[in-house]
């Protein structure tokens, strides 16, 4: 006479829990690995909207020749007894900051905000230091240089 089986044995619920686990692994890395391409995109997409901002803001100016009005200028910041040094765009007229563009070592890294192209036409060479631009974290520093023209200037010639 054949004898009635209740239960699993003690091989089975082991493969079960070796299925489960390698299943509850994959689950958590694919979650890991999301997130920290979440975290990238934001980061990349905080450092653009910025780009875009600074971009638009100094064309206006440039174009209208009030860029003069704005400068980049070192902003020290201190927090867990350290100091922290920024490059930050600032509106001159205003005394007030718009954007903070780079993180850098100290106060003389950050960049005159324009140099004179020509001398006939009003052209300004801007360049941007955009993320952090620490020596020791230089992958992740962008520069971004463009050429703005004073509109009248260029139309009286």
């Amino acid at each position: 006479m054949k004898q009635r089986q209740y239960g699993f044995t003690l091989v089975e619920l082991m493969v079960a829990m070796v299925i489960g686990t390698v299943i509850i692994l994959g689950a958590g890395q694919l979650f890991l690995t999301t997130f920290q391409t979440f975290q990238t995109v934001d980061k990349i997409s905080r450092k653009q909207e910025s780009l875009i901002f600074v971009v638009s803001t100094l064309t206006e100016a440039g174009r209208k020749g009030d860029i003069g009005n704005y400068a980049i200028v070192p902003d020290a910041r201190s927090s867990d007894s350290r100091t922290r040094y920024y490059c930050v765009l600032q509106d001159e007229v205003e005394n007030q900051p718009l954007v903070d563009l780079a993180q850098v070592d100290d106060e003389k890294a950050c960049p005159a905000l324009f140099e004179s192209k020509g001398d006939t036409v009003v052209s300004r060479l801007i360049t941007l230091p955009i993320g952090d631009c620490r020596e020791d974290v230089s992958e992740t520093c962008d520069r971004i240089t463009f050429t703005i023209s004073e509109r009248n200037k260029v139309i009286t010639q």
